[in-house]
């Protein structure tokens, strides 16, 4: 007699199991995909290897699903042009911190990022420290950012 059960979006049979993604989209594939693996060590690092065969779309909706927020509270720093902001949290996420003040002083020059009262320093810095983008101290991020 078979022992299966269903748990985590598979059914587990006694020599495998089944993944069954077909209802799934967005961020729920990384958490139902590391559930499917989290028994078996060896399975878990073929993980990477699917979340990095994952279409590029799905993981830009898992991203912006839960910005929704941090993208409405920089857009008036970035022109209203929400394009802008999302292209920006995409690039500053895992960027060394150095690089982000860099980016930041080579949008301002672009006229990507606002300099309206001073909307690059203070309100932009607070926006990005607490949402844990960018780290280092309010003093540092001015001295950075010109």
């Amino acid at each position: 007699m078979s022992n299966s059960y269903y748990e985590n979006g598979a059914n587990h049979y006694d020599h495998h199991k089944e993944l069954h993604i077909d209802t799934v989209n967005g961020g729920d594939i990384r958490n139902l995909i590391s559930a499917f693996f989290k028994d078996d060590a060896e399975e878990a690092e073929v993980v990477e290897e699917i979340v990095d065969i994952v279409p590029d779309e799905v993981k830009e909706a898992d991203d912006t699903n839960d910005d929704e927020e941090l993208v409405t509270n920089l857009m008036p720093i970035f022109y209203n042009n929400k394009e802008d902001v999302r292209r920006f949290l995409k690039e500053i996420r895992g960027m060394a911190q150095e690089n982000i003040t860099d980016l930041v002083n080579r949008w301002v020059k672009e006229k990507r990022i606002s300099d309206y009262g001073n909307s690059r320093k203070g309100v932009l810095w607070g926006i990005l420290n607490k949402v844990g983008l960018y780290t280092r101290s309010k003093q540092n991020w001015n001295g950075r950012v010109v």
